[in-house]
């Protein structure tokens, strides 16, 4: 390989870090910004209710204290305390059907919000790829073969132990199956305290694999995570691409 040749593939590789590095800051929209103004405003009301319900409650507990402990309340403050601990009910009855009511009107007006959250979005990925557009095609190809190549290693890393894309789930499943089925959290606890000692050697071992299958599967869990925003890369060099 000639001086020339080495001084393209340098250039060629530049361009496509430089691809590779925009993209790694584009992100697509948020949840929150998803959400209506209705639902907003149900989700601030909802926390507000909820704290409001805890200090009441907090302060009813507090008289309730003092009159068990102490002294006894006059009437007007075990009215006081009654009236709190019932203002602390409704508020948090309150703060959970808040969200529910603002969850309904949002599905009645379905089709106007999604039509809004979908030309939002098509807004938000247009603006990365305008700037793509100003990188050479042979960088973005580049920059999405790559791209795939990783994703490809990534699912094949899972399917190596498991065989399909759903073994996170599955594998948190049988943790959880494996542990219940062996005594719950009580054997959980009496194998941690024994230790790995010669008459808790089975139960040790078992518990092992059984960790061992929950972290895999909380890895696997956290590989699609990142394999999804490896595909949202590529979707935004595949609109940059077309002619």
């Amino acid at each position: 390989m000639n001086s020339m040749e080495k001084d393209f593939l340098k250039n060629s590789l530049e361009e496509t870090f430089k691809v590779l590095e925009y993209l790694s800051q584009c992100e697509p929209r948020k949840a929150a910004s998803r959400r209506t103004g209705l639902e907003i405003q149900a989700a601030r009301f909802a926390n507000r209710a909820l704290l409001a319900g805890a200090v009441g409650m907090g302060i009813a507990a507090l008289l309730a204290y003092w009159h068990t402990s102490q002294s006894p309340l006059p009437d007007m403050m075990k009215n006081i305390a009654l009236a709190l601990i019932m203002f602390s009910t409704l508020s948090t009855f309150a703060s959970l059907l808040a969200p529910i009511f603002a969850s309904a009107w949002t599905l009645v007006r379905w089709k106007t919000i999604s039509l809004r959250n979908m030309l939002a979005d098509i807004t938000h990925e247009n603006t990365f790829v305008e700037v793509l557009k100003n990188h050479h095609e042979n960088a973005l190809a580049n920059a999405k073969y790559w791209l795939e190549l990783r994703v490809n290693r990534a699912e094949a890393r899972v399917a190596y132990f498991f065989g399909e894309k759903a073994a996170g789930l599955a594998l948190l499943g049988s943790a959880y199956v494996c542990a219940k089925e062996f005594g719950g959290f009580p054997w959980l606890s009496q194998t941690l305290m024994a230790g790995p000692v010669t008459e808790n050697l089975g139960d040790s071992i078992l518990l092992m694999v059984i960790a061992l299958v929950l972290g895999i599967s909380i890895g696997a869990m956290l590989l699609k995570h990142v394999n999804a925003r490896y595909r949202f890369q590529i979707e935004l060099i595949d609109n940059a691409l077309r002619k």
